[in-house]
């Protein structure tokens, strides 16, 4: 048999390492290993009950161990930004209100640390939560007009406590809507907010309602009642009209996420908001379930809400800080 050239014999061998099943380890499935979800906010918030729960439902369906890393401060951005700079490969995942990190804040701040579309892959929607306004309980004030009533009374020395952005937001449009004057007081968390509510130090909060019963609930902030608050009434029966802002919630990925890596996470969240076991659970927190509106058209989503909350800003004359 006559011998093969060198080079001829070196291709072959190349070829065969290529197809050989035991030439190369195979590239492992998403995920192999720890998958980390950042949330914007402190542990035993609202946000942090439903990030556990997004953590356990992602690890339950991959195998794998899930982390909750907490990154509160300036609004979530800080949360947002180190999102944004992380690898794309699924494993640092991002849930947050988007009604805040990225819409609101959009104009809150004059410069943002991240691009609220072009920095983020958009996965899925998870909740939305309606926010309400409260008083201290025990308060002699029954209604939002009568809260109105007693701000006008205090001639500019009243306060409000937000610790996010749509609090904030929701609280100005308020003011502005309704005709009175009052101070915000930023606090680190929701809790904190509740905790200067009751003791006095605050006049009102817009809270979400998942600790609805720490103070008393006077109306929604949305269009319509909640099927979660029934009895409250809705922002136009209290008296502002063409008054809408709630928050709304979803996971995001750092721009450029593979779409293979993408529809998995998108297949077990979905899954799971969906889940009769997520809806009772909504329902004793404050969360209405809001799954399946994914990728493009969550992204679009955003950009209207952008808009949106962009204009309820130029109402309460918020300057950008």
């Amino acid at each position: 048999m006559p011998r093969l050239p060198i080079a001829a014999a070196a291709a072959i061998a190349i070829a065969a390492l290529a197809v050989s099943p035991t030439s190369a380890p195979a590239q492992s499935a998403y995920p192999n290993r720890d998958i980390k979800i950042v949330v914007g906010y402190s542990p035993g918030s609202s946000p942090d009950t439903a990030a556990r729960r997004f953590a356990d439902a992602i690890r339950k369906s991959s195998g794998q161990n899930v982390i909750v890393e907490n990154k509160p401060g300036a609004l979530t951005n800080i949360a947002a930004q180190s999102v944004a700079q992380a690898k794309p490969d699924g494993y640092t995942v991002f849930t947050t209100a988007g009604s805040s990190t990225f819409a609101a804040n959009s104009w809150l701040f004059k410069s943002l640390p991240f691009d609220p579309v072009k920095d983020f892959t958009p996965v899925t929607s998870t909740l939305k939560t309606p926010f309400v306004f409260t008083v201290q309980q025990g308060s002699p004030i029954n209604s939002l007009a009568e809260l109105t009533a007693a701000l006008k009374a205090k001639g500019g020395k009243a306060k409000f406590a937000y610790p996010n952005s749509i609090s904030l937001v929701t609280s100005e449009v308020y003011k502005a809507k309704a005709g009175v004057e009052a101070t915000g007081v930023s606090y680190k968390s929701v809790v904190d907010s509740h905790a200067a509510l009751a003791a006095g130090e605050v006049d009102f909060f817009v809270s979400d309602i998942t600790f609805r019963n720490r103070a008393k609930v006077l109306a929604l902030t949305i269009a319509e009642r909640s099927p979660l608050m029934p009895e409250i009434p809705s922002a136009a029966e209290a008296g502002l009209a063409d008054y809408d802002l709630g928050a709304w919630w979803g996971i995001w990925l750092p721009a450029g996420a593979p779409q293979d890596v993408v529809t998995k996470l998108a297949d077990w969240i979905d899954a799971f908001v969906a889940s009769d076991e997520n809806r009772k659970f909504g329902e004793t927190v404050g969360n209405q379930p809001w799954p399946g509106v994914r990728g493009e058209a969550l992204r679009q989503h955003t950009i209207n809400e952008i808009k949106k909350w962009g204009e309820a800003i130029k109402l309460a004359r918020i300057e950008p800080q």
